[in-house]
């Protein structure tokens, strides 16, 4: 179809293009059906005709099975959609069964190879563009902390020049396939700030000159280097917008200051700004959800993510009340277009389902298995007992730690089995419960792994292993830690952390399959361990006022 005119849309088109309809409106929570029939969605889109579809939560589902919904969706609006979602962690394998499950971002900050990214962004998009999303909210270029566990969704913590390098190739990598890539989450994330927006108030205490050389010149080098869009958090930046909502700092979603002043004005963005999910406590608990609506709009967001039904009502009563100029509507709405004219979308025989699962999956998973050996990063050998001797090692016991029950009970079996594909004969546990059980294990077995799979939000408010987690580490290593490997497949600051007693470590930085392939890999001396420490293992000085 031809761009259309903002001169030609009604008030109520153009604020449609601003609004991306909430996932739970669409799809039941845990993602497994469609809520909506077809007559549903189509008396939905006679009265607003939204410009974006959250491709989110289908864990459940296959990606035709997923682009089947999206197209039935798209075929009621007049505009071609834009559709989003993260799959920060795990690329498309993170929300549909069939694709790929590749390392991700700290594990690729481990690779500290640009080729490497670009590639395997290039394979992200293709895959996702098999599931009918065409907008990633990725990549995360906030810098990170050991308090916050954000930073597995980082390539590094506090490397300003390595995050850009990383962050430009990853970009450049998925917009060469048609999605557009998403910076965020602006102005980032204090290295000291330790609350989650998600469910509190947070806040960038920096300067604006100490912000600049630690965080947002990040930013600055992905807008110079062509990010089509930008992903704004909830945290507040006084330094910018020292202004109060009811007691409490104005979150930078809802500052002009923030978005428009100093984002998109002084720093030169002119694509698309996006709001982190308006349902976050973040920001929720600040603003009653119509003046939400209303200063987020005013601030400079051009696409609201998660919005209720009502949300196109209540834009257009403030633009007729006057509490909105159309201005800001007609300036969303063009670099929401601007955004859909470059993926193409306006192009004769465009669609968002460009590939098929099998087209693109082996391309996939060779750029996966390339990145996660040289990923793997081995921390510490004590006692010199890597690598293993293969004819030594017939039995092994993998002991698992983590508050996600799934990677328990499901994913940790692809370790299990890449030992089993050697010959190990391997037994997998979750926790010990006595010193006499590790002893009796020591003694049946060869090989003692202890893995640990913590990560943000598993367990939600923490980043290391608490409750019963932790009672595994009153006994672990007593017996048999001359054949003991620890091995963190999330967080990695457990290495000097709760398994500091582990004298062989190595870290994975993520979950995936191929990580852990590589891991096995490593430990047997099939290949080397050549990843680079991507964050300051040191241990943070408490300094306290």
């Amino acid at each position: 179809m031809k761009k259309p005119l903002i001169k030609e849309m009604t008030l109520r088109e153009k604020i449609g293009q601003m609004l991306m309809l909430s996932q739970f409106e669409r799809f039941e929570i845990d993602g497994t059906a469609v809520r909506w029939s077809d007559d549903a969605i189509k008396e939905m889109a006679e009265k607003e005709q939204f410009g974006s579809i959250y491709g989110q939560y289908s864990v459940v589902m296959k990606s035709y099975e997923f682009a089947d919904i999206i197209n039935r969706e798209a075929s009621f609006l007049k505009i071609p959609p834009l559709v989003g979602g993260d799959s920060e962690y795990k690329g498309a394998g993170q929300s549909n069964t069939d694709m790929t499950q590749v390392p991700g971002p700290l594990a690729l900050g481990a690779t500290d190879d640009e080729k490497i990214v670009f590639e395997m962004g290039a394979a992200i998009a293709r895959e996702l563009r098999c599931t009918g999303i065409n907008w990633r909210w990725s990549p995360v270029v906030d810098i990170s902390n050991r308090f916050s566990g954000c930073c597995l969704r980082t390539f590094t913590d506090t490397d300003v020049e390595k995050h850009s390098r990383l962050a430009n190739a990853m970009i450049k990598g998925m917009q060469s396939e048609g999605v557009a890539a998403t910076a965020k989450h602006f102005p980032g994330n204090d290295p000291s700030d330790f609350r989650d927006s998600h469910f509190s108030l947070s806040s960038m205490s920096l300067s604006k000159e100490e912000w600049f050389e630690k965080q947002g010149q990040i930013f600055q080098n992905v807008i110079d280097g062509g990010v089509y869009s930008i992903m704004i958090g909830h945290s507040s930046f006084p330094a910018i917008d020292n202004s109060t909502v009811n007691g409490k700092l104005r979150p930078s979603t809802a500052s002009k200051k923030v978005i428009t002043d100093l984002l998109k004005n002084e720093m030169g963005f002119s694509g698309v700004v996006i709001s982190d999910d308006l349902a976050m406590g973040g920001i929720a608990a600040v603003f009653p959800y119509e003046d939400m609506i209303i200063e987020c709009v005013n601030a400079g967001n051009d696409v609201l993510l998660n919005v209720k039904p009502d949300a196109g009502d209540i834009i257009e009563k403030a633009v007729h009340d006057g509490k909105i100029d159309e201005s800001r509507i007609d300036d969303a709405c063009q670099r929401v277009l601007d955004l859909k004219e470059k993926l193409g979308m306006f192009e004769e025989g465009y669609v968002n389902v460009k590939y098929k699962a099998d087209e693109v999956k082996a391309k996939t998973e060779s750029v996966a298995r390339m990145a996660a050996r040289k990923a793997v990063d081995l921390i510490r050998d004590r006692r010199n007992i890597l690598p293993l001797d293969k004819s030594k090692i017939k039995k092994a016991a993998i002991i698992v730690s983590t508050h996600n029950g799934w990677f328990a009970k499901s994913e940790i079996l692809d370790m299990k089995k890449f030992l089993e594909d050697r010959g190990v004969e391997t037994t997998v546990q979750r926790r010990l419960s006595s010193e006499a059980e590790i002893k009796e294990i020591s003694d049946k077995n060869d090989l003692i792994i202890y893995a640990a799979f913590v990560a943000m939000h598993m367990p939600k408010g923490a980043n290391t292993l608490v409750g019963e987690e932790c009672d595994t580490f009153w006994y672990a290593f007593k017996y048999g830690a001359e054949k003991s490997i620890g091995v963190s497949l999330g967080i990695p600051y457990l290495a000097d952390g709760i398994m500091s007693g582990a004298d062989a470590f190595v870290n994975l930085y993520g979950r995936s399959p191929f990580l852990m392939e590589a891991f096995v890999e490593g430990i047997f001396g099939e290949i080397p361990f050549t990843g680079k420490t991507p964050v300051n293992m040191k241990m943070p000085k408490m300094i306290f006022d």
